[in-house]
């Protein structure tokens, strides 16, 4: 996949080459600088937040991440931990956290960070890899409270699954476990990428938009 990288003018040819590399995956990709301005931005991101790189490039990174923890307690604003001097040398958690798209959808995500060294970080402080989780923690508790018992086999599913071969129902089952793609694809002993067009395919049939939607629709019930 060409997952072409957005970069904002006047950054270093050698750094350049570098982001390029980064943003060359499936994950959004977010390059922040010094000044905790976005510098670097993938069509990944695109996708999964809804902001062009236009959007993006030279925004505060807080004003586009706008992160949250679960309690709903800002983690990303105009002072950021993870860019403090402090933090420069240190290898940084993946956290999960509560982001918002640029349609106001609340997403829930994890997010990997990067220190750059300290011969870049005059350009370039840090660099965000982020995926969307497969549940929110809306539907955790719903998971404990109705998922044991329920299979897509016994009939206790919505009937709208009925459109679902046996092995998307497989994967729809799992998705709901909390297991995410790579996960399944260990379980199911299948390859990541058949696991994703299982995916694709179950969103597409269920006339969902996203794994949250196909997961509460499966535990519904109805």
């Amino acid at each position: 996949m060409n997952n072409v990288t957005a970069i904002e003018q006047g950054v270093e040819a050698s750094l350049v080459d570098l982001l390029n590399i980064l943003g060359r995956t499936a994950d959004a990709m977010v390059a922040i600088d010094a000044q905790l301005r976005i510098i670097a931005w993938n069509e990944a991101a695109t996708k999964l937040l809804g902001y062009s790189s236009e959007d993006a490039l030279g925004k505060p990174c807080h004003e586009i991440l706008q992160w949250r923890n679960r309690c709903g307690d800002t983690l990303c604003d105009g002072s950021c931990r993870s860019a403090s001097a402090s933090a420069r040398d240190e290898i940084i958690e993946t956290c999960e956290v509560l982001g918002r798209s640029a349609t106001n959808r609340t997403l829930w995500l994890t997010a990997s960070t990067i220190v750059l060294p300290p011969e870049l970080q005059h350009q370039c402080r840090l660099v965000h890899l982020i995926r969307e989780v497969a549940l929110s923690p809306a539907l955790e508790q719903v998971i404990v409270e109705r998922l044991q018992g329920w299979s897509p086999d016994t009939g206790q599913a919505n009937s709208r699954l009925d459109v679902l071969t046996p092995r998307e129902r497989e994967v729809l089952e799992l998705l709901a476990e909390g297991l995410d793609g790579p996960g399944i694809a260990q379980r199911l002993f299948v390859s990541p990428a058949t696991v994703r067009n299982h995916i694709q395919h179950i969103l597409a049939k269920l006339e969902v938009h996203s794994r949250v939607e196909a997961v509460a629709l499966a535990l519904r019930g109805d």
